[in-house]
């Protein structure tokens, strides 16, 4: 499933190993993820990003809050 971002927020940083990083990235209004497989750093859904390079983990309830599913 894809999901583009409706409503722009911050989170904090990881790295590709699921490392915290002292800094918060901003998810910006048209980002489009794709939901993967693996969980780094316990979020209940993990999405990669399409249109940009970065990966994150959210709750379910920010998924619905901030995102709307891409139909292709």
């Amino acid at each position: 499933m894809k999901y583009k971002c409706v409503k722009a927020f911050m989170l904090d940083s990881y790295d590709d190993d699921g490392f915290y990083i002292e800094n918060c990235i901003e998810i910006k209004v048209g980002e489009t993820y794709e939901v993967g497989n693996e969980n780094f750093i316990g979020g209940d859904i993990r999405l990669n990003g399409i249109n940009t390079n970065k990966w994150i983990e959210i709750s379910q309830e920010m998924l619905d809050e901030y995102f709307t599913e891409v139909v292709v």
